[in-house]
């Protein structure tokens, strides 16, 4: 994982609590039709160039440290190169994609630019001849052989963890260790976000990967073992104010989970939405398993649980230059 600039991010997060991670839409086309996913259609538009940077300087005003773009497909936006350029102004960035788009030349334009972090999501070894699942390792393995050459940005794979994939779970993550990527799961949720998987068999499995595997991350392991175990855990979700999701209409909501709830524009949002936000129960915070905003939350719900997980992850060579073929990666 790399991190832009880590005293001036750690100076705004503490002085200025300013949001960790906003996550923007910028097309909800997708190539992809994956059974379990609200997050796609196959019609809309790219949303214009210079309507996201409007969104983008309004998250700069924020001071927000890591600008996440997501869709649909992100790649398939044809100036994502030009889109990431612009928020690596003042903050930096990161893309979460299927890896379908990718090609040495998208790569080297995205390095470029100065993407820093890439999630590629792999949801299972095998194709599902269903079609629910269709995002297989098999199908992304020249992709991150590219990325393994090519790429100067982090890459980090996620994967899916749910009643299509346990099966080969364990094998799954032993391939991807041939990337040199670390691997950050995703518990199977309903479309409100709450985890709808649970059992000793998912406990087991979420157990051997953080005992043999790569973690993307130490944060949630307690959380998500107690969330298979069948438990609630108590806790407050600091969205709107740690984690922000600007929709496709340019509206902040709460998160991919949890839309039409907040819908003030980006545009307008101000440090005063984010202190009110960040006082607020959202009141869908038992069983949830929204990872990226229960770990966004941490640094105000558990500080003590970051410094932990930050130790773990730095004993475990997560900060380490990512070294691809052909070059040494700086931090």
């Amino acid at each position: 994982m790399k991190v832009k600039s880590p005293l001036r991010s750690a100076y705004n997060l503490l002085r200025h609590k300013a949001p960790l991670e906003a996550q923007l839409i910028v097309t909800r086309r997708c190539n992809l039709s994956c059974g379990y996913c609200t997050e796609y259609d196959n019609y809309s538009p790219p949303i214009p160039l210079e309507t996201l940077k409007e969104r983008i300087d309004a998250l700069h005003r924020l001071r927000v440290i890591n600008i996440s773009m997501l869709g649909g497909e992100p790649l398939m936006h044809p100036q994502i190169v030009e889109i990431v350029a612009y928020s690596n102004t003042k903050s930096q960035v990161s893309i979460t994609t299927n890896g379908y788009q990718l090609t040495q030349a998208v790569i080297e334009k995205l390095n470029d630019a100065g993407l820093q972090n890439m999630e590629v999501s792999v949801d299972a070894l095998n194709a599902d001849t269903t079609g629910y699942i269709q995002k297989t390792l098999k199908t992304i393995a020249p992709k991150l052989e590219l990325l393994k050459k090519h790429a100067k940005f982090d890459v980090h794979v996620n994967v899916v963890l749910c009643e299509n994939t346990k099966g080969t779970f364990k094998l799954t993550l032993q391939e991807l260790e041939k990337y040199n990527v670390r691997v950050a799961i995703d518990l199977y949720h309903d479309d409100k976000g709450m985890v709808d998987i649970q059992g000793d068999d998912y406990v087991k499995l979420w157990d051997h990967h953080y005992r043999e595997g790569k973690p993307f991350t130490f944060m949630e392991y307690e959380y998500g073992r107690k969330l298979l175990q069948g438990e609630k855990p108590d806790w407050k979700c600091r969205a709107g104010a740690r984690m922000l999701y600007v929709d496709e209409f340019g509206k902040v909501q709460y998160c991919s989970a949890q839309r039409d709830r907040l819908n003030v524009p980006v545009t307008e949002y101000t440090s005063e939405h984010v202190r009110q936000e960040g006082k607020t129960y959202k009141g869908c915070e038992g069983g949830c398993s929204i990872m990226c905003g229960f770990r966004d939350s941490e640094i105000d719900n558990n500080f003590w649980n970051v410094l932990g997980s930050l130790r773990k992850a730095y004993k475990h060579g997560v900060f380490e230059n990512r070294t691809a073929d052909h070059s040494e990666i700086s931090p």
